[in-house]
């Protein structure tokens, strides 16, 4: 409470210093929708684009609110007035249905559900007489507010509306602690940037939420250049790394791999200096009969956990390890040993018959073998 109080006191301090709060707040709002107008006109539209063009709208809208209000515009446009509170209602469920792509790829697990529009069609519904009242009304309303606080009816309506901003914070920590590895987060910038965004969103709803009950004046122009702030580092982000979203998606499978893995008790630098010994100084690949079954055995590892290990760490097959061993091999022997053929070398080095040895050499060397041992005498 202590920190809320501070803080936004020390903000209250900065927009009494002038105007370039509130036109911050104004330049964000243009800037918002530009950001949606670029996702609806794109060429690759998607949900996903739908999505994060909505979010940017109706911050566009939550900006737009708070600059005619703060500016006195509003008195030429009463009508305008609180019609954010819905679509603020909406911005938790988005934001939720935005990073849930994150986490589930199947798709159909991530449509909207009727019990997340609901605070914003309950919002619409308390709001109606207020939105049918006369424009002195509205305008009356607005001056008692700014003397006397936002009456009980009007603070709970707005807590509503800012309430699923909440569950979306914890949504997508909640989802990052079940996900996403300590150290994954501290290397990646990507993944610090996504909690940064949802943690700072939360952030700016706690303030509101404290400078509503509190009558902390300015407490709108306070989230509002919280926002301003959150939507211009956005759009400076998005200049820097403008593959963001797929750079962050790319991880989380990465992570969500690693937590299905079954090496997870295994030292994976012991396991490659196991493999490397088998392979370099005990020449198991020069067995034809060798197989994934065999090398596991020897590893003493099951034949799934040598495949993930040589997939996901590796990034080889084992046809594809062992043909590479047994080529460098072949290579060795052009040039140690010339006199020897080219049938006796394949055999030698493991494989089963001229054709596989001359298809395997020629895809990973680029000549065939009687093309680079003519090169190794020239």
């Amino acid at each position: 409470m202590i920190l809320f109080y501070i803080l936004t006191r020390s903000l209250e301090a900065s927009i009494f210093m002038g105007n370039v709060a509130i036109h911050i707040i104004g330049f964000s709002a243009g800037l918002s929708f530009l950001f949606a107008l670029g996702e609806f006109l794109g060429s690759k539209t998607s949900r996903q684009t739908i999505v994060q063009g909505l979010l940017f709208l109706f911050a566009a809208f939550f900006q737009t609110h708070t600059y005619l209000t703060s500016t006195e515009l509003f008195r030429e446009y009463p009508h305008f007035y609180l019609v954010h509170l819905p679509f603020t209602a909406c911005i938790g469920s988005l934001l939720k249905q935005y990073f849930s792509e994150l986490w589930n790829e199947n798709h159909s697990k991530n449509r909207f559900s009727l019990w997340e529009l609901l605070p914003s069609a309950f919002v619409f519904v308390l709001m109606i007489p207020f939105y049918l009242s006369p424009a002195e009304e509205k305008i009356a309303i607005h001056d008692s507010y700014v003397k006397n606080g936002v009456p009980l009816r009007f603070q709970i309506i707005i807590l509503i509306a800012v309430l699923p901003i909440f569950y979306s914070a914890y949504y997508v920590f909640s989802h990052m602690v079940r996900y996403i590895r300590w150290e994954s987060f501290k290397k990646s910038a990507h993944l610090r940037l996504v909690g940064l965004v949802v943690g700072f969103g939360a952030i700016a709803s706690a303030v509101g939420i404290y400078t509503l009950f509190f009558h902390q004046k300015h407490g709108l122009q306070i989230v509002s250049l919280f926002i301003a702030c959150l939507v211009i580092g956005i759009y400076l982000l998005r200049q820097k790394s403008p593959e963001l979203w797929g750079e962050v998606h790319r991880i989380v499978i990465e992570e969500k791999k690693y937590q299905n893995s079954q090496l997870g008790s295994f030292d994976l630098g012991e396991l490659h200096h196991r493999l490397k010994h088998l392979m370099e100084v005990e020449q198991v690949f020069l067995d034809e009969t060798i197989n994934l079954e065999k090398l596991a055995k020897q590893m003493n590892l099951s034949e799934h956990q040598l495949s993930e290990f040589l997939n996901s760490h590796l990034k080889k097959s084992f046809f594809h390890l062992l043909n590479d061993y047994r080529i460098e091999e072949a290579k060795r022997l052009f040039a140690t040993e010339p006199e020897k053929n080219i049938l006796t070398i394949a055999y030698e080095v493991g494989f089963p018959s001229k054709s596989t040895f001359y298809d395997a050499f020629k895809r990973e060397i680029g000549f065939s073998p009687s093309e680079y041992r003519k090169n190794l005498k020239k």
